[in-house]
C-alpha cells in the first residue's frame, strides 16, 4: 500500500490502487452488494510487492542498498499516517465506544501500533472465548501488519543474495573493446558482473517463498480458514508475485523505452491489461464470505494484477481512463483512505446512535476523501519531501518513542477496562443473595417475585457482562477451562465433594459450559461430587454442525473419549446442553430423505441411549432463549430503562432448532429427561436481559456466570429427580 514516487508515476499502478481501495471502502459500506470487495487487499500486497522489490533492485544496482536504510525509509513513508489515525481512533473509542469494547479495542489499537495485528486476529479467530468480539475500528491493520513482516525479512534476504553472488562465479567479461573473444583468464570479473549475480540468487530464494507461501495458504485455508486470513506465511506469496515482476528485463525495457505522453497503440499489452482487470472484477463481484480465502481463490485476483503491471498498457483508451484526475487522485491518497475508512464505519454509529443509513454511509465516504486528502498534503508529503534529512538510527530512535507512546496509552486503556470489569463484577458478588435476586425471581412453579431495592438495576453492568465467565475460565487452571481446539482428549474439572457416592457429570460445549457455577454449587449445597467435561465449539453428540467442520476429526475425538469416560466414571448423571439455532447439514453417505433436524436429533438419540443403555441417566438442558443479538448494546445505550427495554418476543427468542427437545421425546424413556427453564427466562410473550436485577446474557447467546449461578436450585432439583439411585433412576 506504499509507494516509490519514480515508479508511483506510472498511472496504471495509480490506477490499480484506485480500484483497490475503491473495492475495499465499497465491500465495507454495501457488503451486500459488493460480496468480494475485500480481495482488493490482495491487489494493495501485489502492487507493494512490486514497488518496493523495483526500489530495492535500483539501489542495489546503483550500489546504494542498505537495509537499515530501507527500514527508516519504510518507517518515514508508513508511520506518521498510521499513527495518526491510531491516536485519532483511540480518542474516538474512548470518546464514543461502550465500555464492554474497551479492553479488546485498545488491545487491538496496541497491536496495531506494534503491526501485530494480524496475529492477533488469528489468535482471536480460533479462541473461542473471543468468537463474539465485535470488529474494532482497527482491524483493518491486519494487512499493514502482515505486509510490514513481509519487508522485515525481505531485504535481508535481498542482502543474502548479495552475499552470495558475490562469493559465486560471477560472468566474465568475454569481448575487448574492438570485439575480438578473450579468454576468462584475461579478464577479471567486472563491477556490472557482480552486481548481475545475485539477481538469479534473489529471484531463486523469492520464487522458492511464493511456492512455500502459495502451498501454506492452499492447505492452511482448507484446514482452518479463520486463522489462515491473518496470517503472514499465508499470504507472503502475494507480495512475494508483485516481486517477482521487478525481476522481469522486460518491464524494465518496456518502461524505459516509454516517452511520458507515448499513447501509441498496443493492442496485446492492452487485452493484457484488460483481462487482468477482468480477474479483479470478477473476484470482487463473484467471491463472497463463504468464498474459502485466501487459499487457491486469491490466486484470481492476484495473477488480475500481476497482468495489469506487466502489461503497462499504453492503448489510447486504458490510458486515458487510467490518467483520469480523479483516478490519479484516488490511487495518490489510497493509504490513507484505506486507514480512515474503517474507523468512521465502526465508530459513526456510536455517535449517530443508530446503525449506518444510506446517507451516513455516503457522509463517511465523503470524510475519508476529504481526510485522506489532508492527511496526504499535510502529513505524507512533507515527511517524505524531507526525509532525507533523517538518518536510519534517529528515524528508529523517534518511531520507538512516538510508537511507545501510542501503545503506552492504549495499553492504559485496556487496564482501565479491566479494572472497571473487575469493580462491577465485585458488585455482582456482593448483590448475590439479596431477595429475588435472578432466577430466583422467577422461579419454574410459582409466582414471581420482586425486590424493590433490584429494580432498575442490572450487575455486572452490561457492559462489563462479558467479562462475568462461567467458572471452567475463570479458575485459571488449563483442564478447567476446556481443552485446545486441536485436542482430543477431555480434561475434567473436578469440583464439588471428591468423597461423595453421589457423581454427577457436565458434559458439552460452551452452552453446557455456562451453568458450570450453577453445577458446582449445587454439588457444594448437597454434598455430591461434580465433574465438567468441556470442549467449547464441539456438541457432545454423534454428528457435528456445519460451523464446526474444520474441528470435526477433533470433536469426534472428543466426543468418543468423553463417552468413554463417562461409562468409567460411575456417575449418577450425565447432563447435558449445546447451543441451538445453528446448521446441520448430512453429509455424504447419509440416508436420502434424512432432513438436517432429523441428522442433528439421530446425534444425540444415539448417544444418549447408549449411555442410558449402560445404566448412566441422561439429563439434557433445554438451551436458553436467544436474545436480540444487539442485546448488550441495547442494554448500554443511553436512558435505557433496565427494567422494561430490550426484551424479546419469546416466539422470536425461541424460535430456532434445539434438538435436544425432540431428541428426548423420541426416546420416550425414564433414563432420559429434559430440563427446560424456558420459564424462568421468559413470560407467555417475552423473554427478559435482565431478570431478579441481574444481567442474564453476557454476550448474544451465553448466559452470565452471575445469573447461571443462581439458577443452582432449579438446577439442584431437576438432578436430584433424574439421577441413579441404588441402581435405578426415579
Amino acid at each position: 500500500m506504499t509507494d516509490d514516487r519514480k515508479t508511483a508515476l506510472r498511472a496504471d499502478i495509480q490506477a490499480l490502487r484506485a480500484v483497490a481501495v475503491l473495492a475495499v471502502v465499497l465491500f465495507h459500506l454495501w457488503p451486500n452488494r459488493l460480496t468480494g470487495g475485500y480481495v482488493g487487499v490482495d491487489v494493495f500486497f501485489v502492487i507493494s510487492g512490486f514497488l518496493i522489490t523495483s526500489h530495492i533492485v535500483r539501489d542495489v544496482e546503483a550500489g546504494r542498498f542498505s537495509v537499515p536504510t530501507f527500514w527508516a525509509r519504510r518507517m518515514l513513508r508508513l508511520l506518521p499516517a498510521s499513527l495518526l489515525v491510531l491516536v485519532v481512533t483511540a480518542v474516538g473509542v474512548w470518546a464514543l465506544a461502550p465500555v464492554q469494547h474497551w479492553e479488546q479495542w485498545f488491545r487491538e489499537i496496541a497491536a496495531s501500533g506494534l503491526y501485530a495485528q494480524n496475529w492477533v486476529l488469528a489468535a482471536d479467530a480460533v479462541d473461542y472465548l473471543a468468537a463474539e468480539n465485535v470488529a474494532s475500528p482497527v482491524q483493518h491493520y491486519w494487512s499493514l501488519s502482515a505486509e510490514e513482516q513481509f519487508y522485515l525479512v525481505w531485504p535481508l534476504l535481498i542482502g543474502l543474495s548479495l552475499l552470495i553472488g558475490r562469493l559465486g562465479p560471477a560472468p566474465w567479461t568475454r569481448l575487448k573493446a574492438d570485439g575480438r573473444h578473450i579468454s576468462p583468464g584475461q579478464v577479471r570479473p567486472g563491477r556490472a558482473g557482480r552486481q548481475a549475480s545475485w539477481r538469479p540468487v534473489a529471484a531463486g530464494v523469492l520464487a522458492l517463498v511464493v511456492v512455500a507461501s502459495l502451498v501454506t495458504s492452499v492447505v492452511w485455508t482448507g484446514a482452518d480458514q479463520a486463522y489462515a486470513y491473518f496470517i503472514t506465511p499465508t499470504r507472503a506469496w502475494e507480495f512475494g508475485a508483485g516481486a517477482l515482476l521487478a525481476f522481469v528485463p522486460a518491464l524494465g525495457r518496456r518502461h524505459a523505452a516509454r516517452t511520458p505522453g507515448d499513447t501509441s497503440f498496443d493492442l496485446p499489452a492492452g487485452m493484457v491489461a484488460w483481462a487482468g482487470l477482468a480477474l479483479i472484477a470478477v473476484s470482487a463481484i463473484m467471491f463472497t464470505s463463504a468464498t474459502p480465502f485466501p487459499g487457491a481463490f486469491a490466486a484470481v485476483p492476484v495473477l488480475g494484477t500481476v497482468l495489469v503491471i506487466w502489461a503497462q498498457a499504453t492503448d489510447r483508451f486504458t490510458t486515458r481512463l487510467a490518467g483520469l484526475a480523479p483516478v490519479q487522485f484516488l490511487g495518490d491518497v489510497s493509504y490513507a483512505v484505506y486507514l480512515w475508512h474503517w474507523p468512521l464505519i465502526v465508530l459513526v454509529p456510536y455517535a449517530t446512535g443508530h446503525d449506518l443509513r444510506t446517507l451516513d454511509k455516503l457522509a463517511i465516504l465523503a470524510a475519508t476523501i476529504l481526510l485522506a486528502w489532508a492527511t496526504r498534503r499535510w502529513i505524507e508529503k512533507p515527511v517524505l519531501r524531507h526525509r532525507h534529512r533523517f538518518k536510519p538510527l534517529a528515524t528508529f530512535a523517534v518511531a520507538a518513542v512516538v510508537g511507545a507512546l501510542v501503545v503506552g496509552a492504549a495499553l492504559i486503556g485496556v487496564q482501565t477496562a479491566r479494572e472497571h470489569a473487575e469493580s462491577e463484577l465485585a458488585a455482582a458478588a456482593e448483590a448475590t443473595g439479596s431477595e429475588c435476586f435472578g432466577a430466583a425471581a422467577r422461579p419454574p412453579s410459582g409466582e414471581p417475585c420482586t425486590n424493590p431495592d433490584l429494580v432498575g438495576t442490572a450487575v455486572p453492568a452490561p457492559e462489563a457482562a462479558g467479562g462475568d465467565m462461567p467458572a471452567p475460565y475463570a479458575t485459571g487452571e488449563d483442564k478447567c477451562a476446556g481443552v485446545a481446539r486441536e485436542s482430543t482428549e477431555p480434561l475434567p474439572c473436578e469440583r464439588g465433594d471428591r468423597d461423595s457416592e453421589v457423581r454427577i457429570a457436565l458434559v458439552g460445549d460452551s452452552h453446557a459450559a455456562h451453568y458450570s457455577s450453577a453445577f458446582v454449587e449445587a454439588a457444594e449445597a448437597n454434598g455430591w461430587a461434580v465433574d465438567i467435561y468441556i470442549k467449547p465449539g464441539c456438541p457432545f453428540s454423534d454428528v457435528m454442525r456445519v460451523q464446526d467442520q474444520m474441528l470435526t476429526t477433533a470433536c469426534i475425538g472428543w466426543v468418543d473419549r468423553a463417552e468413554e469416560m463417562l461409562l468409567d466414571g460411575d456417575y449418577d448423571l450425565a447432563a447435558t446442553s449445546q447451543v441451538r439455532g445453528v446448521d446441520w447439514t448430512p453429509p455424504d453417505g447419509t440416508a436420502e430423505g434424512t432432513t438436517p433436524e432429523a441428522y442433528a436429533e439421530d446425534g444425540l438419540v444415539s448417544l444418549w441411549a447408549r449411555l442410558a443403555d449402560n445404566g448412566l441417566p441422561v439429563a439434557a438442558i433445554a438451551d436458553v432463549p436467544e436474545p436480540d443479538p444487539a442485546v448488550i448494546e441495547c442494554l448500554t445505550a443511553p436512558d435505557v430503562d433496565l427494567a422494561a427495554d430490550c426484551r424479546t418476543p419469546r416466539t422470536d427468542a425461541t424460535r430456532t432448532f434445539d434438538p435436544q427437545l425432540n431428541a428426548v421425546e423420541r426416546l420416550n424413556r425414564q433414563d432420559v429427561a429434559l430440563i427446560d427453564l424456558t420459564d424462568v427466562y421468559c413470560d407467555e410473550n417475552e423473554c427478559f436481559p435482565v431478570i431478579g436485577g441481574v444481567t442474564v446474557y453476557r454476550d448474544d447467546d451465553h448466559l452470565t456466570d452471575t445469573f447461571a449461578g443462581t439458577l443452582a436450585p432449579y438446577l439442584a432439583d431437576a438432578m436430584a429427580r433424574h439421577m441413579r439411585q441404588d441402581g435405578a433412576t426415579e
